[in-house]
């Protein structure tokens, strides 16, 4: 798995899985403002875990695709995290769990402090800009549910505990090699994005379709206890449209993910689609809506990185990169002592 969306910008507000993915790993803990290279230390680690044969995990940054927020080398317990907010965290044991790498203490106050003034308004404005653009997907949310709550009027139970049994008796229970739990989509200035099938990795895809997210939903919900019952491990997938929501779950030979596309295990034949029809023009209205929030909400998206991208050329010249350079490849060479940090 080439890269893994750990964190998303969702209609609850900024969401983070950090936990699970550092659990269990040595972890350096990366600090400093916007620019000073956190980003272009962590790809640095993950190229000398590469060189030295090992496989990598990349999280990409949640407000930017392109960039990095994390890396774990696979075969070695290590972890390199970008730990300032959003997503802040500390070792549980310095020394031992983790190592904070303080980037920002090369940088010169002198040069930053004639910018503190238009620091202070581009910070406001990137505030501004994802809080607007919380409210856009809060928005579509909504929309999602209205939709469901019209669905909802025609629902047959006894259907859906049928389909229920019928999707979990199908499945290979082999459990996970790894229990994972990310996100599938992200915002972005061109719009929203779907990578779930990026987390197939060649095993066999059961489609849970239909016009009803809560109906899709809970088919997985009802998958995921069951597994739960029988101590079967598994991958846990969500979406930033509804977070706390399961959209795929993978096991070993087998990925199940929530689909429009009327393949695999249809929910709609839990309906009587049949009385559906008089309410389509409201569904295609809520629809339109939830297109056009989603498209508002990568317009905010992408005022707040203009703002951001400004905040960068503030810290830039203020870094003494030379030494942070020095500082870095000493830290690399201790860090990757095979001797030391071999599980």
């Amino acid at each position: 798995m080439e890269r893994l969306l750990v964190a998303g910008n969702t209609a609850d507000g900024f969401v983070n899985l950090f936990g699970d993915f550092i659990k269990g790993s040595r972890t350096t803990y990366l600090k400093g403002g916007s620019g000073v290279g956190k980003s272009t230390f962590i790809r640095e680690f993950a190229k000398r875990a590469e060189d030295l044969g090992y496989e990598t995990i990349k999280v990409p940054c949640s407000s930017d695709i392109n960039s990095l927020d994390a890396v774990k080398v696979l075969g070695l317990n290590l972890v390199m995290l970008d730990a300032t907010s959003p997503h802040v965290f500390e070792p549980e044991l310095y020394g031992i769990t983790g190592d904070i790498f303080d980037i920002g203490k090369h940088l010169n106050p002198d040069v930053l402090a004639p910018k503190t003034g238009i620091l202070r308004e581009l910070l406001d404005t990137k505030k501004q800009a994802y809080k607007c653009m919380y409210n856009e997907l809060h928005c579509v949310k909504k929309q999602y549910e209205n939709i469901d709550n019209l669905y909802n009027a025609y629902f047959d139970d006894d259907a859906f505990n049928n389909l229920c049994k019928k999707a979990f008796e199908s499945l290979d229970l082999t459990c996970s090699d790894s229990k994972i739990k990310a996100f599938v989509d992200y915002i972005a200035g061109d719009g929203y994005h779907n990578i779930a099938e990026e987390y197939v990795q060649g095993r066999q895809i059961v489609y849970i379709s239909g016009r009803s997210s809560f109906a899709k939903y809970s088919l997985l919900e009802y998958i995921a206890s069951r597994l739960d019952k029988k101590k079967v491990r598994y991958e846990s997938y969500y979406t930033l449209l509804n977070p706390k929501k399961l959209f795929a779950i993978g096991l070993k030979n087998v990925f199940l993910m929530c689909s429009d596309n009327g393949e695999g295990f249809d929910t709609d034949i839990c309906f009587n689609m049949s009385r559906v029809q008089s309410d389509i023009p409201l569904l295609l209205e809520h629809r339109h809506c939830i297109n056009y929030n989603l498209k508002r909400a990568g317009d905010y998206y992408m005022r707040s990185r203009v703002a951001h991208t400004e905040i960068e050329k503030a810290y830039l010249p203020a870094m003494d990169f030379a030494a942070l350079e020095r500082e870095k490849q000493i830290y690399l060479d201790k860090l990757f002592d095979k001797n030391i940090y071999l599980t």
